[in-house]
């Protein structure tokens, strides 16, 4: 019976990066039936409730076979990454893609997808993907833990030992605050999985090939007008109703960009831009001054182990362009 419920509890405590918006996992049971959806509440080593279709349906965890997480795309910015030790000493950072109910689970690395029997897990933790966030803010849902004595603790579970013979298992689990309670595995009575308001996504650019996207869809330059005056040169958009920008309703918050290392990503600019007068118009324009005066620093930049730069920015409500320097074309962002 013990068993049962670790293997159970690794369920809600590895979950979490597949229930975004519109992400369905797939359970599957000992009769060959399939049911698309998540799991919203486990009575340890005994029964899960599964939301399926809007509806909740009762499993016994001897019926079930295995259960099949949709991983994250790797190039998101927001989210919780698994992190694997096992008692041998191998570790396994990615993304838990299957487990088969008291044998194994998978994890999708960056080496490609790793069998793990479950016998061999130590311990398994959450790592933030971005490091600008909170464990609450990157987790969509977060759990309610229920003990045996009525106790209740809410927020994401970001770390679980697993104990053999007289030695306890616990896990770990972090509240709004940030402060981490540890619970013992024979204490809990329940598990539940609800929202989590404070979820939020990180809004973020890439440049990939000579292409610029945001959060993973490819999106169009706008094309500038150029004005020589003398030795200043003036780069405008001729009508200042902008159909092609990308609008981001945060009022305050960070931006990212990322890029490749080999990308020219020194080239890359992030201004922010105000109507100026340009004869009888006004436009959206910029200048040297302009760029000098107005261009916004990232307050971080971090590269990965596959050369991939993140900087983040600090903005607020406004009109930015984001650019390559001696380009014709910008991108523009209304943070609303």
């Amino acid at each position: 019976m013990r068993q049962l419920f670790l293997i159970t509890l690794f369920c809600v405590a590895m979950g979490e990066n597949s229930f975004a918006a519109n992400t369905q996992d797939k359970l599957y049971t000992l009769d060959n039936k399939m049911y698309t959806g998540y799991i919203s509440t486990q009575i340890p080593g005994e029964q899960i409730i599964f939301m399926s279709d809007g509806q909740a349906i009762p499993f016994s965890i001897s019926d079930l076979l295995m259960i099949r997480y949709e991983a994250n795309n790797p190039e998101l910015l927001t989210g919780l990454n698994d992190v694997i030790k096992t008692r041998s000493g191998h570790i396994y950072q990615g993304q838990i893609v299957e487990q088969v109910f008291g044998k194994a689970i998978k994890i999708q690395t960056s080496d490609g997808l790793r069998n793990v029997d479950m016998s061999e897990i130590l311990e398994q933790q959450k790592v933030k993907m971005s490091k600008d966030y909170s464990f609450m803010e990157q987790a969509p849902y977060k759990t309610i833990v229920k003990t045996k004595t009525g106790d209740e603790y809410t927020g994401v579970i970001i770390f679980q030992y697993y104990g053999r013979g007289k030695e306890p298992s616990y896990l770990e689990i972090s509240s709004e605050d940030g402060i981490s309670k540890r619970v013992y595995i024979g204490d809990i009575e329940q598990m539940r999985r609800i929202p989590n308001e404070a979820y939020r996504e990180v809004e973020a650019f890439s440049v990939k090939d000579g292409k610029v996207y945001f959060n993973q869809i490819e999106i169009e330059p706008t094309v500038l007008a150029m004005h020589q005056k003398g030795k200043r040169f003036l780069f405008y958009l001729e009508n200042k109703d902008i159909a092609n920008h990308t609008a981001i309703e945060c009022g305050m918050g960070k931006l990212s960009i990322q890029m490749k290392e080999d990308s020219d990503y020194s080239m890359y600019k992030l201004i922010k831009i105000d109507l100026m007068k340009i004869g009888k118009n006004e436009c959206y324009a910029y200048d040297n001054d302009l760029v000098y005066n107005n261009l916004i620093d990232p307050y971080t930049s971090t590269i990965d182990n596959k050369k991939v730069i993140t900087k983040v920015y600090n903005v607020r409500k406004g009109m930015y362009l984001f650019y390559r320097q001696g380009s014709n074309s910008a991108f523009f962002i209304d943070i609303k």
